[in-house]
């Protein structure tokens, strides 16, 4: 007898501790080994990388496929903003957390695939709001009320008030720019493009220029809305004032959703003030992290204090 996929998702969570609540385990730093993270095991010979930061873990299976999350908490401020990359394979958003967990405190989540840090996690079974059984499930599609575990176990780390803040690296270009660009990230109408126009896509507004890390059409903040509604007075605030400091925005209409963070969010937690950082991958993760967090100071001095947040007062100038 052949079981639909949603049954068997649902067959899945009748034996799945949704109800209860996760724990997180501290890890001590002498042991950070064996979490076997590769983001974690480049910085082994530097101390100072993660000091004043405490780490812990997050290990459930749901759906066919084994989590391993790890949590980085800043001590002196763990009140600060949620911090999120859903991406093993994004070094320099990983990097750039970490530095914004340093300034800023607050706490950061990441996904660990293992030590070959994969993009996707293997295994096999549903994944965020495919209907078909998969054998890698990418994390930033997974945030579904089909996967309560992995989607609560990041979510509830946000605290009201506080910003939620998405860090991303991608590959340079789009798919269709004459350049063996990969991917749909970009600023760029791909068409347009194509016939030699440029011009930003839909809903995207070019920043100043005025900033030359950030004068890239891969490098860019997205602030998602519902395609129901109108791109919030809040979030015209925001782009206008992060234009006006050289950063490219996007607003992500969602309609139906695709099971990435952006898209839950906007759909399901409309409580939520997000914001992602996309950055282009560099050969050197220090340019990348950089990017990402000139795009976090600007938004943080200036678009904070429009949802009635708190501005986040740096704890550390390192």
């Amino acid at each position: 007898m052949r079981i639909a996929p949603y049954l068997f998702a649902l067959a899945l969570s009748c034996f799945s501790p949704t109800a209860q609540a996760m724990e997180w385990r501290s890890v001590d730093k002498a042991m950070l080994a064996v979490l076997q993270d590769d983001d974690i095991n480049r910085y082994r010979d530097e101390p100072a990388f993660l000091e004043g930061i405490s780490v812990s873990e997050i290990r459930f299976s749901e759906n066919g496929f084994d989590w391993h999350l790890i949590r980085f908490a800043s001590d002196a401020n763990i009140e600060g903003p949620l911090w999120v990359v859903p991406h093993d394979d994004e070094n320099a958003a990983f990097e750039a957390m970490i530095a914004a967990l340093h300034k800023y405190g607050g706490v950061g989540i990441t996904v660990n695939t293992g030590p070959a840090s994969t993009r996707r996690q293997a295994g096999y079974g549903l994944c965020g709001v495919r209907s078909a059984m998969v054998s890698a499930c990418d994390p930033n599609r997974n945030f579904d009320e089909r996967t309560p575990i992995f989607t609560r176990a990041i979510l509830d780390a946000w605290k009201p008030g506080r910003p939620f803040i998405a860090l991303h690296t991608n590959s340079h270009g789009f798919v269709g720019d004459g350049a063996g660009g990969r991917g749909d990230i970009t600023m760029l109408d791909a068409m347009a493009y194509a016939s030699g126009e440029i011009v930003a896509r839909v809903d995207g507004y070019f920043g100043t220029r005025s900033v030359a890390i950030l004068d890239n059409p891969d490098v860019y903040a997205i602030l998602p809305y519902v395609a129901t509604k109108a791109i919030s007075d809040g979030d015209t605030q925001c782009r206008n004032a992060m234009n006006l400091a050289g950063i490219n925005v996007w607003h992500e209409r969602v309609g139906k959703s695709d099971g990435s963070l952006s898209n839950y969010v906007a759909l399901q937690r409309p409580d939520i003030a997000y914001v992602n950082f996309e950055a282009k991958r560099e050969d050197d993760l220090s340019t990348a992290a950089k990017a990402q967090g000139l795009m976090i100071d600007a938004y943080l001095e200036k678009c904070a204090s429009l949802w009635g947040q708190p501005k986040p007062v740096p704890v550390s100038n390192r």
